[in-house]
Protein backbone atom coordinates (compact mmCIF):
# COMPACT_ATOMS: atom_id res chain seq x y z
CA UNK A 1 0.00 0.00 0.00
CA UNK A 2 1.68 3.78 -0.65
CA UNK A 3 2.90 5.61 2.25
CA UNK A 4 0.49 8.49 1.70
CA UNK A 5 -2.54 5.90 2.00
CA UNK A 6 -1.07 4.27 4.94
CA UNK A 7 -0.50 7.81 6.61
CA UNK A 8 -4.12 8.93 6.06
CA UNK A 9 -5.60 5.66 7.24
CA UNK A 10 -3.52 5.58 10.97
CA UNK A 11 -3.36 9.31 11.21
CA UNK A 12 -7.60 9.13 10.84
CA UNK A 13 -7.32 5.55 12.79
CA UNK A 14 -5.50 7.30 15.84
CA UNK A 15 -7.64 10.85 15.89
CA UNK A 16 -11.04 8.66 16.02
CA UNK A 17 -10.03 7.27 19.33
CA UNK A 18 -8.46 10.68 20.34
CA UNK A 19 -12.16 12.09 19.71
CA UNK A 20 -13.92 9.72 21.82
CA UNK A 21 -11.26 10.66 24.73
CA UNK A 22 -12.07 14.38 23.64
CA UNK A 23 -16.18 13.42 23.56
CA UNK A 24 -15.71 12.10 27.24
CA UNK A 25 -13.12 14.65 28.75
CA UNK A 26 -15.16 18.04 27.79
CA UNK A 27 -18.41 17.54 29.17
CA UNK A 28 -19.73 18.31 32.22
CA UNK A 29 -20.74 15.79 34.68
CA UNK A 30 -20.82 17.75 38.25
CA UNK A 31 -24.52 17.61 38.05
CA UNK A 32 -25.61 14.30 36.34
CA UNK A 33 -27.41 11.81 38.32
CA UNK A 34 -26.51 9.08 35.43
CA UNK A 35 -25.01 5.85 37.09
CA UNK A 36 -22.57 6.06 34.18
CA UNK A 37 -21.08 9.46 34.62
CA UNK A 38 -18.12 8.31 36.89
CA UNK A 39 -16.64 5.67 35.26
CA UNK A 40 -16.68 7.17 31.83
CA UNK A 41 -12.87 8.68 32.61
CA UNK A 42 -11.76 4.65 31.87
CA UNK A 43 -13.24 4.78 28.65
CA UNK A 44 -11.87 8.14 27.74
CA UNK A 45 -8.63 6.57 29.10
CA UNK A 46 -8.90 3.91 25.98
CA UNK A 47 -9.96 6.36 23.57
CA UNK A 48 -6.46 8.19 24.53
CA UNK A 49 -4.34 5.28 24.77
CA UNK A 50 -5.58 3.64 22.30
CA UNK A 51 -5.04 6.91 20.06
CA UNK A 52 -1.06 7.15 20.87
CA UNK A 53 -0.63 3.33 20.42
CA UNK A 54 -2.30 3.50 16.48
CA UNK A 55 0.14 6.89 15.97
CA UNK A 56 2.91 5.24 17.38
CA UNK A 57 2.18 2.14 15.33
CA UNK A 58 2.08 4.56 12.02
CA UNK A 59 5.90 5.68 13.29
CA UNK A 60 7.06 1.89 13.45
CA UNK A 61 5.58 0.98 10.14
CA UNK A 62 6.98 3.71 8.25
CA UNK A 63 10.27 3.96 10.49
CA UNK A 64 11.37 0.80 11.53
CA UNK A 65 14.63 0.45 9.48
CA UNK A 66 15.66 4.04 11.00
CA UNK A 67 15.88 1.96 14.31
CA UNK A 68 19.00 0.73 15.17
CA UNK A 69 19.21 -3.42 15.69
CA UNK A 70 20.26 -2.94 19.59
CA UNK A 71 17.21 -0.88 19.58
CA UNK A 72 14.64 -3.28 18.21
CA UNK A 73 13.48 -5.63 20.80
CA UNK A 74 13.23 -2.80 23.03
CA UNK A 75 10.60 -1.36 20.34
CA UNK A 76 8.76 -4.82 20.26
CA UNK A 77 8.23 -4.21 24.05
CA UNK A 78 7.15 -0.76 23.87
CA UNK A 79 4.62 -1.89 21.08
CA UNK A 80 3.56 -4.79 22.86
CA UNK A 81 2.96 -2.66 26.27
CA UNK A 82 1.27 0.18 24.15
CA UNK A 83 -1.60 -2.17 23.25
CA UNK A 84 -1.59 -3.90 26.40
CA UNK A 85 -2.38 -0.83 28.73
CA UNK A 86 -4.63 0.83 26.03
CA UNK A 87 -6.48 -2.49 26.15
CA UNK A 88 -6.54 -3.06 30.03
CA UNK A 89 -7.90 0.29 30.35
CA UNK A 90 -11.45 -0.57 28.37
CA UNK A 91 -10.99 -3.82 30.77
CA UNK A 92 -11.19 -1.52 33.48
CA UNK A 93 -14.45 0.45 31.87
CA UNK A 94 -16.00 -3.19 31.58
CA UNK A 95 -15.73 -4.30 34.97
CA UNK A 96 -16.87 -0.31 36.02
CA UNK A 97 -19.72 -0.71 33.75
CA UNK A 98 -20.61 -4.35 35.36
CA UNK A 99 -20.41 -2.55 38.83
CA UNK A 100 -23.10 0.08 38.41
CA UNK A 101 -26.15 -2.84 37.21
CA UNK A 102 -28.13 -4.85 39.30
CA UNK A 103 -25.93 -7.19 41.86
CA UNK A 104 -26.46 -10.14 39.62
CA UNK A 105 -25.12 -8.67 36.50
CA UNK A 106 -22.45 -7.35 38.91
CA UNK A 107 -21.36 -10.83 40.28
CA UNK A 108 -21.27 -12.34 36.88
CA UNK A 109 -19.86 -9.92 34.66
CA UNK A 110 -16.73 -8.95 37.02
CA UNK A 111 -16.72 -13.00 37.64
CA UNK A 112 -16.08 -13.10 33.75
CA UNK A 113 -13.46 -10.26 33.67
CA UNK A 114 -11.70 -11.97 35.87
CA UNK A 115 -11.72 -14.69 33.98
CA UNK A 116 -10.59 -13.64 31.10
CA UNK A 117 -7.59 -11.29 32.55
CA UNK A 118 -6.56 -14.92 34.49
CA UNK A 119 -6.56 -16.92 31.36
CA UNK A 120 -4.47 -13.57 29.52
CA UNK A 121 -1.72 -13.63 32.59
CA UNK A 122 -1.71 -17.53 32.45
CA UNK A 123 -0.85 -17.51 28.98
CA UNK A 124 1.51 -14.85 28.80
CA UNK A 125 3.42 -17.01 32.02
CA UNK A 126 3.60 -19.80 29.86
CA UNK A 127 5.13 -18.20 26.80
CA UNK A 128 7.38 -16.40 28.71
CA UNK A 129 9.98 -18.83 28.98
CA UNK A 130 10.96 -18.48 25.08
CA UNK A 131 10.37 -14.75 24.79
CA UNK A 132 14.53 -15.05 23.54
CA UNK A 133 14.62 -18.22 22.18
CA UNK A 134 11.65 -17.63 19.50
CA UNK A 135 11.51 -14.99 16.55
CA UNK A 136 7.96 -15.29 16.63
CA UNK A 137 6.83 -14.46 20.91
CA UNK A 138 6.03 -11.15 19.77
CA UNK A 139 3.43 -11.90 17.41
CA UNK A 140 2.68 -14.81 19.71
CA UNK A 141 2.42 -12.30 22.69
CA UNK A 142 0.67 -9.67 20.29
CA UNK A 143 -2.20 -12.57 19.02
CA UNK A 144 -3.33 -13.50 22.66
CA UNK A 145 -3.16 -9.77 24.56
CA UNK A 146 -5.66 -8.58 20.99
CA UNK A 147 -7.70 -12.16 21.66
CA UNK A 148 -8.04 -11.71 25.59
CA UNK A 149 -7.65 -8.40 26.19
CA UNK A 150 -8.54 -6.56 23.29
CA UNK A 151 -11.58 -8.85 21.87
CA UNK A 152 -12.34 -9.72 25.35
CA UNK A 153 -12.84 -6.65 27.05
CA UNK A 154 -14.23 -4.70 24.08
CA UNK A 155 -17.27 -7.77 24.20
CA UNK A 156 -17.48 -7.11 27.96
CA UNK A 157 -17.58 -3.00 27.29
CA UNK A 158 -20.22 -4.17 24.64
CA UNK A 159 -22.39 -6.09 26.57
CA UNK A 160 -21.97 -3.88 29.87
CA UNK A 161 -22.87 -0.23 27.82
CA UNK A 162 -25.84 -2.08 26.02
CA UNK A 163 -27.40 -3.70 29.20
CA UNK A 164 -26.94 -0.25 30.52
CA UNK A 165 -28.75 1.91 27.55
CA UNK A 166 -31.32 -1.22 27.82
CA UNK A 167 -32.03 -0.39 31.45
CA UNK A 168 -32.20 3.61 30.34
CA UNK A 169 -35.00 2.38 27.73
CA UNK A 170 -37.29 0.69 30.04
CA UNK A 171 -37.39 3.72 32.03
CA UNK A 172 -38.51 5.76 29.13
CA UNK A 173 -35.09 7.35 28.41
CA UNK A 174 -34.84 7.71 24.37
CA UNK A 175 -30.69 8.13 24.68
CA UNK A 176 -30.77 4.87 25.90
CA UNK A 177 -31.04 3.38 22.45
CA UNK A 178 -27.65 5.46 21.64
CA UNK A 179 -26.00 3.60 24.37
CA UNK A 180 -26.81 0.11 22.90
CA UNK A 181 -25.25 1.44 19.55
CA UNK A 182 -22.51 2.21 21.37
CA UNK A 183 -22.14 -1.16 22.59
CA UNK A 184 -22.64 -2.76 19.35
CA UNK A 185 -19.84 -0.18 17.76
CA UNK A 186 -17.31 -1.86 20.89
CA UNK A 187 -18.65 -5.06 19.71
CA UNK A 188 -17.44 -4.70 15.90
CA UNK A 189 -14.44 -2.99 16.64
CA UNK A 190 -13.44 -5.92 19.07
CA UNK A 191 -13.99 -8.74 16.37
CA UNK A 192 -12.17 -6.61 14.11
CA UNK A 193 -9.12 -5.75 16.29
CA UNK A 194 -8.72 -9.29 18.38
CA UNK A 195 -9.89 -11.79 15.93
CA UNK A 196 -8.94 -10.26 12.44
CA UNK A 197 -5.26 -10.01 12.34
CA UNK A 198 -3.64 -6.43 10.95
CA UNK A 199 -1.94 -8.57 7.77
CA UNK A 200 -4.86 -9.74 6.82
CA UNK A 201 -5.79 -7.76 4.06
CA UNK A 202 -5.17 -3.62 3.98
CA UNK A 203 -8.65 -3.05 4.28
CA UNK A 204 -8.72 -4.21 7.84
CA UNK A 205 -7.49 -0.66 9.14
CA UNK A 206 -9.72 0.86 7.35
CA UNK A 207 -12.79 -1.08 8.65
CA UNK A 208 -11.46 -0.34 12.22
CA UNK A 209 -11.79 2.95 11.71
CA UNK A 210 -15.33 2.97 10.63
CA UNK A 211 -16.13 0.89 13.64
CA UNK A 212 -14.19 3.35 15.97
CA UNK A 213 -16.13 6.26 13.96
CA UNK A 214 -19.33 3.87 15.25
CA UNK A 215 -18.55 4.50 18.82
CA UNK A 216 -17.65 7.99 18.63
CA UNK A 217 -20.68 9.03 17.01
CA UNK A 218 -23.07 7.11 19.11
CA UNK A 219 -21.29 7.71 21.87
CA UNK A 220 -21.30 11.35 21.09
CA UNK A 221 -25.16 11.13 20.75
CA UNK A 222 -25.62 9.03 24.20
CA UNK A 223 -23.32 11.76 26.09
CA UNK A 224 -25.62 14.55 24.97
CA UNK A 225 -27.86 13.68 27.79
CA UNK A 226 -24.90 15.43 29.86
CA UNK A 227 -25.96 18.60 28.25
CA UNK A 228 -29.56 18.35 28.79
CA UNK A 229 -29.42 17.36 32.36
CA UNK A 230 -27.02 21.18 32.65
CA UNK A 231 -30.07 22.58 30.67
CA UNK A 232 -32.19 21.02 33.18
CA UNK A 233 -30.53 22.20 36.35
CA UNK A 234 -29.86 25.74 35.05
CA UNK A 235 -33.58 25.87 34.33
CA UNK A 236 -34.40 24.45 37.48
CA UNK A 237 -31.85 27.29 39.56
CA UNK A 238 -33.40 30.00 37.07
CA UNK A 239 -37.03 28.63 38.29
CA UNK A 240 -36.19 28.62 41.88
CA UNK A 241 -34.40 32.14 41.46
CA UNK A 242 -38.02 33.49 40.39
CA UNK A 243 -40.10 31.27 42.54
CA UNK A 244 -37.62 32.68 45.36
CA UNK A 245 -38.29 35.99 44.51
CA UNK A 246 -42.13 35.36 44.21
CA UNK A 247 -42.81 34.33 47.44
CA UNK A 248 -40.56 37.39 48.56
CA UNK A 249 -43.07 39.36 47.02
CA UNK A 250 -46.05 37.17 48.49
CA UNK A 251 -44.02 37.92 52.01
CA UNK A 252 -43.94 41.86 51.60
CA UNK A 253 -47.62 41.48 50.99
CA UNK A 254 -49.21 39.05 53.50
CA UNK A 255 -47.25 41.50 55.87
CA UNK A 256 -48.93 44.40 54.73
CA UNK A 257 -51.90 42.64 54.96
CA UNK A 258 -51.57 40.54 57.95
CA UNK A 259 -51.04 43.99 59.66
CA UNK A 260 -54.11 45.64 58.01
CA UNK A 261 -56.27 43.23 59.03
CA UNK A 262 -55.41 42.96 62.44
CA UNK A 263 -56.35 46.34 63.44
CA UNK A 264 -59.96 46.19 62.40
CA UNK A 265 -59.74 42.45 63.80
CA UNK A 266 -58.79 43.79 67.34
CA UNK A 267 -61.45 46.37 67.16
CA UNK A 268 -63.89 43.77 66.47
CA UNK A 269 -62.92 41.46 68.79
CA UNK A 270 -62.83 44.96 71.96
CA UNK A 271 -66.58 45.54 70.20
CA UNK A 272 -67.50 42.03 70.69
CA UNK A 273 -66.10 41.49 74.10
CA UNK A 274 -68.63 44.62 75.14
CA UNK A 275 -71.35 42.81 73.10
CA UNK A 276 -70.86 39.68 75.17
CA UNK A 277 -71.05 41.14 78.58
CA UNK A 278 -74.31 42.30 77.77
CA UNK A 279 -75.09 38.45 76.58
CA UNK A 280 -77.87 37.91 79.73
CA UNK A 281 -80.30 40.58 77.62
CA UNK A 282 -79.89 37.77 74.31
CA UNK A 283 -81.94 34.93 73.55
CA UNK A 284 -80.28 31.66 72.49
CA UNK A 285 -80.75 31.97 69.02
CA UNK A 286 -78.56 35.13 69.60
CA UNK A 287 -75.86 33.59 71.59
CA UNK A 288 -75.19 30.98 68.43
CA UNK A 289 -74.85 34.21 66.56
CA UNK A 290 -72.52 36.08 68.66
CA UNK A 291 -70.35 32.72 68.87
CA UNK A 292 -70.02 32.65 65.23
CA UNK A 293 -69.03 35.79 65.14
CA UNK A 294 -66.12 34.93 67.70
CA UNK A 295 -65.13 31.71 66.00
CA UNK A 296 -64.50 33.81 63.06
CA UNK A 297 -62.35 36.75 63.93
CA UNK A 298 -60.30 34.02 65.89
CA UNK A 299 -60.12 32.01 63.07
CA UNK A 300 -59.31 35.32 61.33
CA UNK A 301 -56.87 36.30 63.78
CA UNK A 302 -55.08 32.77 63.69
CA UNK A 303 -54.65 33.19 59.98
CA UNK A 304 -53.15 36.80 60.05
CA UNK A 305 -50.61 35.44 63.25
CA UNK A 306 -49.23 32.39 60.77
CA UNK A 307 -49.18 35.04 57.98
CA UNK A 308 -46.75 37.46 60.09
CA UNK A 309 -44.68 34.72 61.13
CA UNK A 310 -44.42 33.11 57.29
CA UNK A 311 -43.25 36.57 56.18
CA UNK A 312 -41.62 38.41 59.03
CA UNK A 313 -37.35 38.03 58.22
CA UNK A 314 -35.65 35.39 61.35
CA UNK A 315 -34.19 37.36 63.89
CA UNK A 316 -32.45 36.44 66.91
CA UNK A 317 -29.12 34.42 67.77
CA UNK A 318 -28.48 31.23 67.59
CA UNK A 319 -27.33 29.50 70.88
CA UNK A 320 -26.95 26.12 72.27
CA UNK A 321 -30.35 24.48 72.71
CA UNK A 322 -31.55 21.31 74.21
CA UNK A 323 -33.24 19.50 71.71
CA UNK A 324 -35.55 17.54 75.25
CA UNK A 325 -35.98 20.51 76.58
CA UNK A 326 -37.71 22.27 72.70
CA UNK A 327 -39.44 18.85 72.90
CA UNK A 328 -41.47 19.19 75.98
CA UNK A 329 -42.02 23.10 75.93
CA UNK A 330 -44.02 22.23 72.19
CA UNK A 331 -45.73 19.61 73.58
CA UNK A 332 -46.73 21.80 76.83
CA UNK A 333 -48.31 24.36 74.95
CA UNK A 334 -50.09 21.78 72.55
CA UNK A 335 -51.89 19.84 76.28
CA UNK A 336 -55.13 21.75 75.68
CA UNK A 337 -55.16 19.81 71.76
CA UNK A 338 -53.34 16.61 71.73
CA UNK A 339 -54.71 15.11 75.29
CA UNK A 340 -56.83 12.52 73.21
CA UNK A 341 -53.65 11.50 71.79
CA UNK A 342 -50.24 9.24 73.03
CA UNK A 343 -47.29 11.13 71.81
CA UNK A 344 -44.21 8.77 72.51
CA UNK A 345 -40.76 10.21 72.55
CA UNK A 346 -37.45 8.85 71.63
CA UNK A 347 -34.71 11.36 72.73
CA UNK A 348 -31.70 11.22 74.85
CA UNK A 349 -31.66 14.02 77.49
CA UNK A 350 -28.38 14.79 76.39
CA UNK A 351 -28.60 15.50 72.84
CA UNK A 352 -27.99 19.37 71.65
CA UNK A 353 -27.60 21.40 68.62
CA UNK A 354 -27.33 25.45 67.83
CA UNK A 355 -30.21 27.00 66.99
CA UNK A 356 -32.79 29.56 67.96
CA UNK A 357 -35.41 28.16 70.85
CA UNK A 358 -38.42 30.02 69.92
CA UNK A 359 -38.21 28.72 66.21
CA UNK A 360 -37.23 25.02 66.66
CA UNK A 361 -40.55 24.98 69.11
CA UNK A 362 -42.64 26.95 66.42
CA UNK A 363 -41.13 23.98 63.83
CA UNK A 364 -42.19 20.97 66.36
CA UNK A 365 -45.75 22.37 67.50
CA UNK A 366 -46.82 23.19 63.57
CA UNK A 367 -45.81 19.61 62.80
CA UNK A 368 -47.48 17.80 65.71
CA UNK A 369 -50.25 20.02 65.16
CA UNK A 370 -50.55 18.09 61.69
CA UNK A 371 -50.10 14.78 63.24
CA UNK A 372 -53.04 15.76 65.75
CA UNK A 373 -55.20 17.01 63.43
CA UNK A 374 -54.38 13.41 60.76
CA UNK A 375 -55.14 11.10 63.08
CA UNK A 376 -58.46 10.01 65.19
CA UNK A 377 -58.19 10.66 68.86
CA UNK A 378 -56.77 8.01 70.65
CA UNK A 379 -53.91 7.34 68.04
CA UNK A 380 -49.68 7.18 68.63
CA UNK A 381 -47.56 9.96 67.32
CA UNK A 382 -43.64 9.30 67.75
CA UNK A 383 -40.60 11.69 68.36
CA UNK A 384 -37.91 10.63 67.74
CA UNK A 385 -34.66 11.88 67.82
CA UNK A 386 -30.89 11.23 67.54
CA UNK A 387 -27.66 12.37 67.07
CA UNK A 388 -23.96 11.63 65.36
CA UNK A 389 -20.84 13.22 65.53
CA UNK A 390 -21.81 16.03 63.17
CA UNK A 391 -25.72 15.84 62.72
CA UNK A 392 -29.04 15.72 64.72
CA UNK A 393 -31.85 14.06 63.45
CA UNK A 394 -35.18 14.68 64.24
CA UNK A 395 -38.24 12.75 63.04
CA UNK A 396 -42.13 13.05 63.61
CA UNK A 397 -44.59 10.55 62.77
CA UNK A 398 -48.15 9.93 62.40
CA UNK A 399 -49.99 6.56 61.38
CA UNK A 400 -52.71 9.04 60.15
CA UNK A 401 -54.74 9.80 56.91
CA UNK A 402 -51.55 10.63 55.22
CA UNK A 403 -50.84 12.04 51.47
CA UNK A 404 -51.19 10.83 47.90
CA UNK A 405 -47.72 11.28 45.93
CA UNK A 406 -49.57 14.50 44.37
CA UNK A 407 -50.19 16.01 47.74
CA UNK A 408 -46.86 14.99 49.12
CA UNK A 409 -45.00 17.25 45.95
CA UNK A 410 -47.01 20.50 47.07
CA UNK A 411 -47.40 19.69 50.98
CA UNK A 412 -44.75 22.89 51.53
CA UNK A 413 -46.26 25.17 49.08
CA UNK A 414 -48.17 28.20 50.25
CA UNK A 415 -51.48 28.12 51.11
CA UNK A 416 -51.55 24.18 49.91
CA UNK A 417 -53.91 22.34 52.05
CA UNK A 418 -55.10 19.27 51.89
CA UNK A 419 -57.49 19.46 55.50
CA UNK A 420 -61.08 20.22 54.42
CA UNK A 421 -61.65 24.25 54.14
CA UNK A 422 -61.43 26.29 56.95
CA UNK A 423 -59.79 23.98 58.92
CA UNK A 424 -55.84 24.63 57.67
CA UNK A 425 -53.99 27.44 56.28
CA UNK A 426 -51.48 25.91 54.32
CA UNK A 427 -48.85 27.35 55.70
CA UNK A 428 -47.84 25.16 58.10
CA UNK A 429 -45.41 22.75 56.28
CA UNK A 430 -44.11 25.72 54.79
CA UNK A 431 -43.21 27.62 57.85
CA UNK A 432 -41.84 24.16 58.68
CA UNK A 433 -39.25 23.87 55.71
CA UNK A 434 -38.45 27.98 56.11
CA UNK A 435 -37.55 27.10 59.65
CA UNK A 436 -35.70 23.53 58.91
CA UNK A 437 -33.59 26.03 56.14
CA UNK A 438 -32.87 28.77 58.45
CA UNK A 439 -30.96 26.25 60.37
CA UNK A 440 -29.12 24.69 57.49
CA UNK A 441 -31.22 21.83 57.66
CA UNK A 442 -32.75 19.19 55.56
CA UNK A 443 -36.51 18.11 56.07
CA UNK A 444 -37.63 15.33 54.00
CA UNK A 445 -41.33 14.08 53.94
CA UNK A 446 -42.41 10.51 53.52
CA UNK A 447 -46.68 9.76 53.35
CA UNK A 448 -48.54 7.46 51.92
CA UNK A 449 -52.36 7.35 51.63
CA UNK A 450 -54.05 5.73 54.58
CA UNK A 451 -50.90 5.00 56.32
CA UNK A 452 -49.54 8.00 57.86
CA UNK A 453 -46.71 10.33 57.39
CA UNK A 454 -43.13 11.19 58.54
CA UNK A 455 -41.54 14.15 58.95
CA UNK A 456 -37.40 13.71 58.91
CA UNK A 457 -35.34 16.16 59.73
CA UNK A 458 -31.47 16.24 59.36
CA UNK A 459 -29.26 19.36 61.51
CA UNK A 460 -25.58 20.26 61.47
CA UNK A 461 -24.89 20.10 65.07
CA UNK A 462 -22.25 23.12 64.97
CA UNK A 463 -23.88 25.22 62.30
CA UNK A 464 -24.60 28.15 63.34
CA UNK A 465 -27.54 29.96 62.93
CA UNK A 466 -27.95 33.97 62.55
Amino acid sequence: MPTFITFNIYLFYGLVFFSIGCVVVFRNFKYSQLKIAPILWALALFGFSHAFHEWSELYLLEFSGDIPGKYHMMAEWLRLLKLFLSYASLMVFAWLLFGIGSKWVAKVGQSVVIVMCLAYLVTVVYYSHAIYLADNTFLEATFYTRLFLGFGSALLAAIGIALYGYNLMKEQHEYGSYFIATGVGLLCYGVLSGLVPTDLHHSVPVFRTLAGALILITLFKALKVFDIEKELATEAKLKRAIEADKYKAIGHLAMGMAHEINNPLASSTLALDILQRKSPEFDEQQLKYIERISLGIERASEISKELLAYARPATGNASIVSLPEVIKASIHLLSHKHHGHRINIDCDEGITMMGQKVKLEELLINLLTNAIDATQSGSDISIVASESEKHVMLSVEDWGTGMDSESQSRATELFYSTKPIGQGTGLGLAICEQIVTLHQGEMTIKSELGRGTRIEMRFLRSECVS
